[in-house]
């Protein structure tokens, strides 16, 4: 499966989110030409609800691996989906270096990866503080980083909901890309710097109500 051209089947989920979200959500996309065409990069967005992966991935024409729980890989029909969709396992437990190690090779690929670096969706829908993982994967691997604000999804699809809310307009925003530099050592000095710019940079995105203290 290329990373350069999507297989039929992402070709066709893609298609079908982006109908789905403009048909409930009123789905805009902002900044999509920012997004490198090709090659790695990382999308480093904020979590506010299970719509992001859709909705982030389905604002670029490139496919975008994001992280699964291994378990839902063993499901009927989604064994057969998941692979097709990028999606990388990950499996319960086993910590950072396992999705570490599924983010880099994704991105040796030249794959995109989205990742969010707050580790869990808000639940009160303010930005949380990033944890390093995404600065780690960024310098082992010299991607750029792309800084992603989702606005709306904590309204369209909140936590803890089983069904989603119709009518919720709902946005993605594209930041301009952070160069970084590959390193094969890194200090956690570097970690925290790079880790505080990309949470700076994806908290400049999003509307003042979303900024956190």
């Amino acid at each position: 499966m290329s990373a350069a051209q999507p297989n039929p089947v992402y070709r066709a989920s893609w298609r079908l989110a982006r109908f789905l979200l403009r048909l409930f959500f009123h789905y805009r996309v902002e900044g999509a030409e920012k997004v490198p065409a090709e090659g790695p990069v990382i999308l480093a967005a904020n979590h506010l609800s299970i719509l992001d992966p859709i909705v982030v991935g389905a604002g670029i024409r490139r496919p975008v691996s994001f992280m699964a729980r291994a378990d839902v890989f063993r499901l009927p029909f989604l064994s057969w989906l998941l692979p097709r969709l990028y999606a990388i396992p990950v499996e319960r437990g086993s910590g950072d270096l396992s999705a570490v190690k599924g983010a880099i090779r994704a991105l040796e690929r030249g794959m995109a990866f989205g990742i969010f670096p707050e580790g869990t969706r808000s639940r009160t829908g303010k930005l949380q503080p990033f944890k390093t993982g995404v600065a780690a994967i960024a310098l082992r691997t010299g991607s750029p980083v792309v800084p992603v604000a989702v606005v709306g999804t904590e309204e369209a699809w909140p936590v803890g909901k089983k069904l989603f809310r119709p009518c919720r307009p709902v946005r993605v925003i594209y930041g301009d890309p952070i160069p970084v530099p590959r390193k094969s050592k890194v200090s956690h000095r570097e970690l925290e710097a790079l880790t505080r710019e990309i949470e700076a940079r994806v908290r400049d995105l999003l509307p003042p109500r979303y900024w956190g203290s």
